[in-house]
């Protein structure tokens, strides 16, 4: 790409990058198309008294097991896994995906290649696994927003929470009917 230096294209760079920036975050607050119907849940939402709160990065714990564990931490915790899928990411790297009964740990290897890796993605769809903040899949929509908050964003069945972290990461919970169908949370850069 050839950097113009005249005035002219100097002046808009500024105006250029807020563009890019509320695309971009716009991307990252809805992830999918939008619909009338999430508008109108998000404009019920908003009506409700409990406000949407930025939830702590450490507070992104279920079953024990938080983003950036080792793999054997993990294991320790959980122990053997039903099955291990190794991947690879263009963007990543090598990925490790174990896989228990109604949880699913996504890991990526170290930075540098040591055959080490640390968690970058869990999602729950069982009961089972709790959250620290005691949610669990079959939970209402209202126990959600009695401990989170309303959420930030969401689509017509999920409820996407602002996490307060240097790195970019999504906590979200998937609806269905009125219950937690799936929780899930994750780092955008592993």
């Amino acid at each position: 790409m050839k950097l113009l230096s005249n005035s002219h294209s100097q002046a808009h760079f500024p105006q250029n990058l807020i563009i890019i920036g509320t695309f971009l975050s716009l991307i990252s607050l809805f992830g999918q198309p939008l619909n009338v119907q999430a508008l109108a849940t998000n404009y019920q939402i908003s009506q409700n008294t409990t406000q949407s709160k930025t939830i702590p990065a450490n507070r992104l714990v279920i079953g024990g097991i938080n983003l950036s564990m080792s793999e054997q931490q993990v294991r320790k915790i959980l122990g053997k896994p039903l099955s291990i899928k190794n991947g690879y990411e263009e963007i990543a790297g090598k990925t490790r995906t174990l896989q228990y009964r109604g949880l699913t740990v996504k890991l990526l290897e170290d930075v540098k290649p040591t055959n080490k890796f640390f968690v970058y993605e869990i999602e729950a769809n069982s009961s089972k696994y709790i959250t620290i903040d005691g949610v669990k899949v079959g939970d209402s929509v209202a126990k959600v927003i009695k401990i989170y908050g309303n959420p930030q964003s969401t689509d017509t069945n999920i409820f996407n929470y602002e996490v307060d972290s240097t790195s970019p990461i999504y906590f979200n919970f998937t609806i269905d009917n009125g219950k937690v169908k799936k929780i899930l949370f994750g780092d955008f850069l592993g």
